[in-house]
């Protein structure tokens, strides 16, 4: 277990980020809770992976000082652990008795803290209007059994990214696929290139190595196929023509060598970086990792795009999926309402901006997310329009992460084990069947 890296924020740092706003600005009168109108000194623990990393620290860091400036009798103590290790060891903080009071979680880990004991509800504490503000597939996600559960805080559909530079080399037109057809030949295109060094460039990446967030990412291609999870009645059934079709899809990339094998995102992000990758899908992080990878800041840009998913052959329009890092409070906390109120100054729309021009996250807030400062760039309006067209992900389920970590072995068998993608989908469906009842 990794060793926890804790960060302590002055109370009292003067702030001159404070603006007002209609459209649920930081002001002081907006951020101040009944429960947190005292001047009672107030610790909120706050366990969280990004203010251990780079690209996010100095935002979170920002955050909370200028919340602090706003209510100085509270004090946030952040306590960083590694987005690897953070759910483990939050769970054991819990046991212990030392669970922070608000701890940041991702979708596709997101179902053991739902289904556990360890987190508290939240349409009460954040109240109706501001959970109805919950764009809603969103809201879904992060819902249990008719309740919230947890925040969507740094939101993001997945989108196309294609290199521009590698389709010019290929002969290709400059601009995206629009179907998955049209995606498949030009992966096959640009597959043919090698780089200067004689090494081999990928066309089309998608992540397969064995990890829950990619048996989630494995259901933006199966909707694009016209498959789910559930039939109509909602029971489990992957045995069928649209789950064979999209595992055919995983064997064609890896039998014509036009993925890596066994590929993690923060691969595929690497070698689209260095101008090995031609187009992959991922969420809102690309930009700031390809300028960083690539040596090159921001003039990395000129080389990509985004574009939406591609239309899937049945249904012939786009289909993806969304995730988000979110924010739960601990059942245990001594102060679940001032978490609230943290949870709600974080998500408001003044930090969202801060957060988005910093690290290019999107709200998950209807109010704010059509709002014109955050579609301002040509990635923006992609983003904002494939978050108008995802799915929500299967209602969360005490057996529901180990799904995600199933069907990403399932895929896994399908590349690497070079299984039939018709037994592929009669086993994950009987397992899916015992682990979703």
């Amino acid at each position: 277990m990794n060793k926890k890296v804790t960060v302590l924020l002055s109370v009292c740092l003067a702030s001159s980020m404070v603006a007002c706003s209609s459209q649920g600005g930081t002001t002081p009168e907006t951020n101040k809770s009944a429960a947190g109108s005292s001047n009672e000194p107030i610790t909120l623990k706050f366990a969280s992976w990004s203010i251990s990393e780079a690209a996010t620290k100095d935002a979170l860091e920002q955050m909370a000082s200028t919340y602090t400036s706003l209510k100085p009798n509270v004090k946030i103590e952040f306590i960083g652990i590694p987005f690897g290790n953070i759910k483990e060891q939050t769970f054991v903080m819990a046991s212990s008795g030392d669970a922070p009071d608000v701890i940041q979680t991702f979708t596709a880990s997101f179902p053991t803290y739902a289904t556990s004991d360890i987190i508290a509800p939240l349409d009460e504490l954040l109240g109706k209007d501001y959970v109805n503000d919950l764009l809603p597939s969103y809201k879904d996600d992060y819902s249990y059994q008719g309740k919230l559960m947890g925040v969507p805080w740094a939101a993001s559909p997945y989108v196309l990214y294609w290199n521009k530079e590698l389709f010019k080399k290929a002969g290709l037109e400059a601009k995206p696929p629009k179907t998955y057809d049209e995606m498949l030949e030009a992966a096959r295109k640009i597959a043919k290139l090698k780089t200067d060094s004689g090494e081999a460039v990928y066309g089309l990446g998608e992540p397969t190595d064995k990890l829950p967030i990619n048996g989630m990412i494995f259901l933006k291609t199966l909707y694009s196929f016209g498959g789910s999870i559930f039939d109509a009645n909602g029971k489990v059934n992957l045995n069928t023509p649209e789950a064979t079709s999209a595992y055919k899809y995983y064997q064609t990339l890896t039998n014509e060598n036009l993925t890596p094998q066994s590929a993690k995102l923060k691969d595929l992000r690497n070698l689209f970086s260095i101008g090995r990758l031609g187009m992959y899908v991922d969420g809102y992080y690309g930009k700031a990792v390809f300028r960083s990878l690539s040596g090159k800041g921001e003039a990395y840009d000129n080389v990509w795009e985004a574009a939406l998913v591609p239309a899937g052959n049945s249904s012939g329009k786009s289909v993806s999926i969304g995730e988000a890092h979110g924010l739960v409070i601990s059942k245990d906390s001594k102060h679940k309402q001032e978490a609230a109120d943290f949870i709600k100054f974080l998500t408001d729309k003044d930090m969202m901006l801060l957060y988005h021009q910093k690290s290019d996250v999107v709200s998950a807030r209807k109010s704010i997310s059509s709002l014109p400062e955050f579609n301002t760039s040509p990635f923006d309006k992609v983003l904002n329009e494939q978050m108008s067209i995802v799915k929500a992900l299967p209602k969360n389920n005490p057996g529901l992460e180990q799904s995600y970590l199933d069907m990403a072995d399932a895929v896994l068998k399908v590349t690497l084990a070079k299984e039939t993608p018709e037994k592929t989908a009669a086993d994950i469906d009987a397992k899916l069947k015992q682990a979703l009842k």
